[in-house]
Parts: C-alpha cells; structure tokens; sequence
C-alpha cells in the first residue's frame, strides 16, 4: 500500500495539465504588390503556431488563431514574398513551468476559486492586447 501511494504521488506531481490556448479572430488586410509598388495577385498562405489557411490575395478576411506569430509566404508565377509578424507576448517553452504540472494547476485553480481577485489577477497578467489587433500586411513578390 505504501509503495501505491508513493506512485500515485510520483505520477500526481509529474502530471500535466492541458489547457486550450484561447483562440482569436484577427482581421487582416492582406496586399501583394510587385518591386513597383503595383497591386498584384498571388496565392498566399498563413502560418501560426495554431492555424493555417491558403488564399487569394489581395484580400481582406478572418484569420481565427491563438495569440501567436503569423508568417505569409505568397507566390505569384515566378515571383515569390514572405512577411513575418513577430508577436512579443509569444510564450517561451519555460515560462509557467509549474503551471503545467499537476500540483501547479490544481493550484493555480485554488487560487481562483478561493480568492475573489484571483481571476482578476490571471486576466490581468496576462497582456492579450496585440492579439485583437486588426492587421494591414503588405508582401513584395520578387
């Protein structure tokens, strides 16, 4: 019996918690324009850690994604362009390393649950502000 618990122990602690990244919808404005600046059409494809989508440019749509970077490579016959958008609230792979374990959700939903402020706080530290942005991308195929 002491050996089951020490396992259940080992195996609670190492645990982790999934959570579903909360997704957005970004409108974006997509251009693609030659060397001159001149309006061109080109079949381009955008990438985030979450989502990816191929479209007919220029176009304005819905991108639904997580707050994450967004790359569009686009092509044109023999013309080709890429632009990256570099969001700086990605998460790096080590932040809320607790947070993933099975202790660290458990507390993390003690905490909101127990304290009035806690979901507040939560909201609050995290600063989603640049994922409702609306988006103008402009690619130059070369």
């Amino acid at each position: 019996m002491k050996y089951f618990l020490i396992f259940i122990s080992f195996l609670f602690l190492a645990s982790c918690a999934t959570f579903k990244p909360k997704e957005f919808s970004v409108e974006i404005d997509l251009s693609t324009v030659d060397i001159d600046q001149k309006p061109i059409d080109a079949v381009c494809s955008l990438y985030s850690s979450s989502s990816k989508i191929d479209i007919l440019a220029p176009k304005k749509f819905i991108f639904n994604t997580e707050c994450s970077s967004i790359n569009v490579v686009c092509t044109s016959g023999d013309l080709y362009g890429d632009h990256g958008i570099i969001n700086e609230n990605d998460n790096n792979a080590t932040e809320g390393f607790i947070i993933s374990s099975g202790l660290g959700y458990l507390f993390d939903r003690a905490v909101e649950t127990i304290t009035p402020m806690g979901t507040f706080i939560n909201l609050m530290s995290s600063d989603e502000s640049d994922c409702n942005v609306n988006r103008e991308i402009t690619v130059v195929l070369e």
